[in-house]
């Protein structure tokens, strides 16, 4: 029987005297993938287009959690069935959505089986430095019963480049285990995995899924003890990393998969980390205009990626460590709890260098009187600014400006871009 899980609403955070620590686990499957892609996931230095989803709407959504039970605070989570059941804490074995959706061709191959409840998240991107990275987790239902056995959860990370060649970088540090439940376990690649497992301790016997047949439970009537990590599920992989180098400013796709294997009964989930989709190295070349709807001559402080006009960049230039997008409400200057995770993000990116500068640069949709806009753009910056001085950032390190509506990232259009354009940018300048 399904475990059913409630999805509890986002908390907004209020800035008074001081930031509030929040530990609920938030689950939005309301976000585009656009929107994912473009405001969360990528980082410095990568310029994306063309995104594309495929799959169950409900398989793919915004986490946040600022406790890091998985070591990822804010990212993506695609699944292989209910991106809501990802919430903890564990209190069944065996939490799962049959979505009954196809499978995927690619990850058939690396699962030597049928796939079922494909999720499948794909776009366009080019680089601006020669070394492509980002983080992720990778985490099971089917952890512990059914290690070992073919139902063999899969994912992959399916990456073409200039080349026409399609190369699958969701593997461990040794560039050859392709990841999976039965390759990363408490028996396989133990430094890689963590146990998430929950104990049924009220039943005198239980199910065993191995052997089908009904067996004396070895937990009956101890204390209940519950998981020790905040998610549903009942294992996950340490945080991982990819590395890749690429040609910068030449156009690669990237599909990202994740299907049950043999059935489609429990879940399997892979965590993108926030913001960790980027590149770097020592070049930063100019990148041309590959996507529409990006517009790479508007000023730096909303451009996706510094740009140079030479190949290697000129060391006399400010150097800019980061730049992230805070995105708001409509009509509203407070932070909400995306908000808030995004400014965090900012502060311990400027720990690392307490030498430079975060400008902070507010802006607003089309809507309203440009009057209008400008005070809000203005209070958008103060509000951010507000919350880095609370986190501990000095006022000189600070710089404030404000555009109201006449610096656009996209356009004023439709919906989703005016929800893009209601933001404040933060530069981390050196």
């Amino acid at each position: 029987m399904h475990k059913v899980i409630k999805l509890y609403s986002a908390i907004l955070i209020l800035f008074v005297a001081s930031l509030q620590a929040f530990g609920q686990t938030t689950i939005d499957t309301t976000r585009s993938a656009e929107y994912l892609v473009k405001q969360i996931l990528v980082g410095n230095g990568v310029l994306v287009g063309n995104v594309q989803y495929t799959g169950p709407r409900h398989a793919i959504g915004l986490y946040m959690d600022p406790q890091k039970p998985i070591g990822i605070d804010t990212g993506i989570v695609l699944t292989s069935g209910n991106a809501l059941f990802t919430m903890g804490p564990n209190q069944s074995p065996r939490t799962g959505w049959a979505s009954n959706y196809p499978g995927d061709e690619d990850l058939n191959d690396i699962a030597r089986g049928k796939t079922h409840d494909a999720a499948v998240l794909e776009f366009d991107f080019v680089t601006a430095s020669e070394n492509l990275s980002f983080r992720f987790v990778f985490s099971s239902e089917e952890y512990l019963e059914y290690v070992g056995s073919k139902f063999n959860d899969v994912f992959g990370f399916f990456l073409v480049g200039p080349d026409g060649k399609k190369i699958n970088l969701a593997k461990l540090p040794d560039g050859k285990t392709p990841i999976t439940v039965n390759t990363v376990n408490n028996s396989r690649n133990q430094k890689y995995y963590i146990d998430n497992t929950y104990f049924n301790t009220t039943d005198p016997f239980v199910w065993d899924v191995r052997n089908r047949k009904v067996v004396r439970n070895d937990h009956y009537m101890e204390e209940e003890q519950l998981p020790p990590y905040n998610i549903q599920y009942d294992g996950f992989t340490t945080v991982l990393e990819v590395n890749q180098p690429v040609i910068p400013n030449e156009k690669y796709h990237i599909k990202m998969a994740i299907a049950d294997v043999a059935d489609g009964i429990l879940d399997s989930g892979v965590f993108l980390e926030g913001s960790s989709f980027s590149s770097s190295g020592n070049q930063i070349v100019r990148l041309d205009k590959h996507f529409e709807g990006f517009d790479l001559t508007i000023p730096r402080d909303v451009a996706i990626v510094p740009t140079t006009t030479s190949e290697v960049k000129p060391v006399d230039e400010p150097e800019i460590l980061k730049i992230q997008m805070i995105n708001f409400d409509f009509d509203k200057h407070d932070l909400n709890a995306e908000a808030v995770i995004h400014v965090r993000n900012v502060y311990r990116a400027w720990q690392n260098h307490p030498e430079a500068v975060i400008e902070i640069a507010g802006h607003t949709d089309s809507y309203g009187s440009v009057e209008y806009n400008r005070v809000l753009s203005r209070n958008r910056s103060s509000s951010v600014a507000n919350a880095l001085r609370t986190l501990g950032v000095p006022e000189e390190k600070l710089k404030i400006v404000f555009f109201d509506e006449r610096r656009p990232m996209t356009a004023n259009s439709t919906n989703e871009g005016r929800a893009l354009n209601r933001r404040v940018v933060c530069t981390i300048i050196l």
